[in-house]
C-alpha cells in the first residue's frame, strides 16, 4: 500500500475574484464556542454554489461551493447585519433586522467577492452584493440544505452532509441532548478494586 494511493489530493482553492453564487444551504449551527472571543454564540452558516464553477472530487466533477459562518447578533455592529444588508440591498433598521427570517435566504442569488487567506491555501467569502439590475439569475439542480436546531429530526440530521453533522455536534444543544447518562461497569480489576463509574462525556458549559 503506497501513501499516494491512500492520501487524498488537496483540492486547490478557487481563484480570487467576483462570482455569481446561489445560496444552497442555510444551517442553524446552534450555540458554538468561539476560540477567538472565548465565549458561546448562536451561529448560522450560509453555503453558496458558484455558478458555472466545478471541481474534480474522487474523479467526478462537482459544483464548487463556499461557505461562511456568522454569530447571530442583533447589534448594528454585527457582521451578520452588515452582510445581509449588502446581500439584500436593504439598509435595515434594528427592528427590521430582528424580524429577518434567515431561511428566506435559501435559493437567493448574489455576487460573491472571493478572497484567499494569507497563505493562499483557502478561499473565503469576503463580501456580497445583489445581482446587477437586469441580470438573469442562474438556477441549480443541487438539493438545498436547511437545518433548524429547534425542529430536530434524526432522519433529516443523518441525511445532512458529514461536515454539517460534525459542525452541529459541537453545539451545546447537541451535547446536552446526546450526553450519555448511564454508567459503565468495567468489572472488578485484578487487585480486587470495585467497579468505577465513568464520567459523562461530551458536555459543554454555557
Amino acid at each position: 500500500m503506497k501513501i499516494k494511493d491512500r492520501a487524498k489530493p488537496k483540492i486547490p482553492p478557487v481563484e480570487p475574484g467576483v462570482y455569481i453564487g446561489i445560496c444552497v444551504g442555510v444551517i442553524d449551527c446552534g450555540e458554538q464556542y468561539s476560540e477567538k472571543f472565548k465565549t458561546y454564540h448562536n451561529e448560522v452558516q450560509f453555503v453558496w454554489e458558484l455558478s458555472g464553477e466545478t471541481v474534480e472530487v474522487d474523479g467526478e466533477q462537482k459544483p464548487r461551493q463556499l461557505s461562511r459562518s456568522f454569530n447571530i447578533a442583533s447589534s448594528k455592529k454585527s457582521s451578520l447585519q452588515g452582510f445581509l444588508s449588502s446581500w439584500n440591498g436593504i439598509q435595515y433598521t434594528d427592528e427590521q433586522f430582528g424580524d429577518i427570517e434567515l431561511f428566506d435566504q435559501l435559493g437567493k442569488v448574489c455576487q460573491l467577492n472571493v478572497v484567499l487567506n494569507d497563505t493562499g491555501e483557502y478561499a473565503n467569502v469576503g463580501g456580497v452584493m445583489p445581482l446587477p439590475k437586469g441580470m438573469s439569475a442562474p438556477t441549480t439542480d443541487t438539493a438545498m440544505v436547511k437545518w433548524d436546531m429547534d425542529a430536530w429530526d434524526d432522519t433529516a440530521f443523518e441525511s445532512l452532509p458529514e461536515w454539517v453533522q460534525e459542525k452541529i455536534k459541537k453545539s451545546t444543544q447537541y451535547q446536552k441532548e446526546h450526553t450519555p447518562t448511564t454508567s459503565v461497569d468495567f468489572g472488578q480489576n485484578q487487585t480486587g478494586a470495585q467497579p468505577q463509574q465513568a464520567p459523562a462525556a461530551g458536555g459543554c458549559p454555557i
